[in-house]
């Protein structure tokens, strides 16, 4: 048997096996009594063992014992270490603070995000009196509560609204009106804090882990080693045109079926029109047209292009004289060359600019005004990799870029492909990802080779290169893109979370050029530097411009203390824009509030709004009579006359008929009270524009990450740095 049990300092008097089993079953048992105090524990446990050891000093093995004639004494020596043993091990077990102390634990003392939906737990060392330690219970924000218990060790207090307030932190104090079984009072009050995480947002679903998310995966032709296939699709995205490494131009239907041979030898740089009509390719020197399905000769240019494209219907091609187009009478220039030595790559579809590469340097040529911008610094990656379906970004080394070269994100390694619907493929030898130009959606399809992908022109169907042969696969469904707040806030959540952590280079690229002005200024500094700690922060309010869903105004909480206690806060009203709708969002400008203290009454914790509905939720359970002093006015200054509703910690105005872009204020006077009879000492103030009718473009309050028991801010002006409270 093992002598491991609660002491092991039994384990030197406890030499006999047999008394090792015996100690390991009394170890085992349970006892209803009541806990012992510390210091009773220690004096106790030390007089036991100066016994056990002069009774066990000497004594042979048991059964050689129990042979010898004084065995019966024996016996009784080895009863008092084995009873003796028993109480060091009960007193080993006791729980901290025995009689003369009553210990208050929880489980949710110190979390940084406690779950929404549960009950605050409570855990005693002693069984406690039910009514005098649920009198004794005090919670700040104000909230009303039930009480269950578990025995008399354990309680549970339960928010009579359901959940606990989303943002918040909370202080749970235990006061010394709480009475043991035995009437013992607590000694001094004890308070458990914790902060709740913001509204939990819907997971998406996500596949197991290595299952191929793609269907119809088959082969479709050999197009042999030397890849010069530059696959083309028809308009209907039913026939596929490529190029094998003998140079023969071929098509096959994107079903399955056998390959057809439309030229035998010698193409390069195939292009189908947008109707899918015509292509056009390189052959011998000259550019030659044919019409589709049927391959008869249209046309035959005498020049030696090094890019052709489909412009609407009409053809570009580049060489090292410059841009040109097939007009009435013959080539048409639109551009002359930047350097004569260098070439054109590609053409975008728009046929505003062109890829061009000069030496070592890939160049962005706009093709009306013949102006040229570097894409990329010294040493930057030269690898063409294709343009936006409307020709408004340029993809090169895994940059995206603009066309002013300016770099708007950067995506990981892979063959890219972009489509209509703006999904990027990303294939390779190992797998194929897709995702969205913003960089988000990052999705891993399936395994295995999936070099040089095209789309088709649905979005759903690409073909791609494995070993010698052309492949083609359709992808799951588009995934609705999440909407400009989701976007927004997600963006705003990563830089608050780069200056929690204190890291400023992180941070920055989260802002534009704008942005970084703003900062630079140090009103608001981007690293907050004070006696209070950046303690958390979360997101109040996020609105769209009704005028652009690629503007977004947000405003953040920032909260500061000290140790455990928070303080202050500051609010900060971040505008959050991007160019495009498949760029991602940056922080172009921002403005703050002055500090304000916290704990001093009701807070607004979130605001939503859409064009016929305004909740505001608050930390704390109002008195119902009071919440008339909560109101939305209109840019007048004038109250809208809609009579709120109040439930669950949230006031809400229905029916309403909001104006979009019109400005708003909801207003908290200080008249409005919590169910601790606590309220504001000064008015709050909050500001919102009316929301574009469609669902897509209203308000809502995302979930960036936990926060606290805010404190509001009026009308945004340059902010203080944070000072102690």
């Amino acid at each position: 048997m093992s002598g491991q049990h609660l002491d092991p300092e039994l384990n030197d008097v406890l030499q006999d096996p047999e008394l090792l089993r015996l100690a390991a079953m009394l170890s085992q048992a349970e006892t209803p009594a009541p806990p012992l105090d510390d210091a009773f524990k220690s004096g106790l446990r030390r007089q036991l063992m100066d016994i056990a050891w002069g009774s066990a000093a000497g004594k042979e093995s048991w059964w050689k014992q129990w042979l010898s004639p004084p065995r019966l004494s024996w016996v009784g020596a080895a009863a008092v270490v084995v009873m003796i043993a028993s109480v060091v091990i009960y007193t080993a077990a006791q729980p901290p603070g025995g009689f003369n102390e009553v210990i208050v634990q929880s489980p949710q003392q110190d979390q940084s995000a406690v779950a929404l939906r549960q009950p605050i737990l409570v855990s005693f060392n002693q069984p406690m009196d039910h009514p005098s330690t649920e009198k004794a219970v005090q919670i700040t924000p104000a909230t009303n509560v039930t009480f269950t218990w578990n025995g008399d060790a354990q309680m549970y207090i339960q928010p009579v609204s359901g959940d606990l307030a989303p943002n918040t932190q909370y202080q749970v104090t235990i006061r010394p009106g709480a009475l043991t079984k035995t009437q013992q009072p607590l000694n001094t009050p004890t308070t458990i804090t914790f902060v709740t995480q913001p509204p939990a947002p819907t997971p998406p679903a996500s596949p197991k882990p290595n299952t191929s998310l793609l269907t119809d995966v088959q082969q479709l032709a050999t197009i042999g080693d030397g890849v010069l296939y530059s696959p083309q699709w028809s308009a209907d995205s039913g026939t596929v045109y490529f190029v094998t490494g003998a140079g023969a131009l071929e098509s096959v239907p994107a079903k399955g079926g056998s390959a057809s041979t439309l030229v035998t030898d010698g193409v390069s740089l195939p292009a189908i029109s947008a109707a899918g009509d015509r292509l056009a390719y390189v052959r011998g020197g000259k550019i030659f047209i044919i019409a589709l399905p049927s391959g008869s000769s249209v046309a035959e240019i005498d020049t030696a292009p090094t890019a052709l494209t489909w412009v609407n219907d009409k053809l570009y091609w580049g060489s090292g004289a410059g841009i040109f187009t097939l007009g009435d009478n013959g080539p048409v220039q639109l551009s002359q060359s930047p350097d004569a030595s260098g070439g054109v790559i590609s053409i975008a579809p728009d046929g505003a600019h062109a890829a061009f590469k000069s030496g070592n340097t890939l160049l962005l040529l706009e093709i009306g005004s013949g102006h040229t911008v570097p894409l990329g610094g010294v040493g930057a990656p030269t690898t063409f990799q294709g343009w936006s379906p409307n020709g408004a970004r340029v993809v090169y080394g895994a940059i995206v870029a603009d066309m002013n070269g300016r770099t708007i994100n950067t995506l990981p390694a892979g063959d890219v492909a972009w489509s209509a619907k703006n999904r990027i493929l990303l294939g390779s030898e190992t797998t194929v990802y897709s995702l969205r130009p913003d960089g988000t959606n990052l999705t891993k399809l399936a395994d295995g080779s999936f070099r040089l992908p095209v789309w088709a022109p649905d979005s759903n169907t690409f073909v791609f290169v494995r070993g010698s042969a052309l492949w083609v696969a359709t992808a799951p469904t588009t995934p609705t893109p999440p909407s400009p707040v989701t976007q927004a806030t997600t963006v705003v959540s990563a830089f608050m979370n780069a200056r929690l952590q204190n890291e400023p280079d992180k941070a920055r690229t989260f802002l534009d050029d704008a942005g970084n002005v703003a900062y630079g200024s140090g009103n608001p500094q981007l690293i907050p530097s004070s006696d209070l700690q950046f303690k958390r922060f979360y997101v109040l309010l996020a609105e769209v411009d009704p005028s652009s869903t690629n503007t977004v105004r947000v405003v953040v909480r920032m909260v500061f203390g000290k140790n455990k206690q928070e303080k202050v806060a500051i609010e900060e009203t971040l505008i959050v824009q991007r160019a495009l709708s498949t760029d991602p969002f940056l922080i172009n400008g921002v403005s703050a509030s002055p500090q304000r203290d916290l704990g001093k009454g009701p807070e607004v914790v979130s605001v939503k709004v859409t064009d016929t509905e305004l909740v505001v939720t608050f930390d704390s359970d109002l008195l119902p009579n009071t919440v008339g002093g909560v109101i939305l006015q209109d840019s007048t200054g004038a109250a809208v006359q809609v009579t709120p509703h109040y439930s669950d910690r949230s006031v809400t105005f229905s029916g309403l008929q909001l104006t979009a872009g019109a400005h708003y204020r909801v207003v908290v006077q200080p008249s409005v009270q919590d169910v601790g009879n606590r309220h504001r000492p000064a008015e709050y103030d909050l500001d919102l524009v009316g929301p574009a009718p469609e669902p897509a473009s209203g308000v809502s309050t995302p979930a960036p990450e936990p926060s606290p028991s805010p404190a509001p801010a009026p009308s945004p002006v340059p902010s203080p740095t944070p000072s102690p409270g």
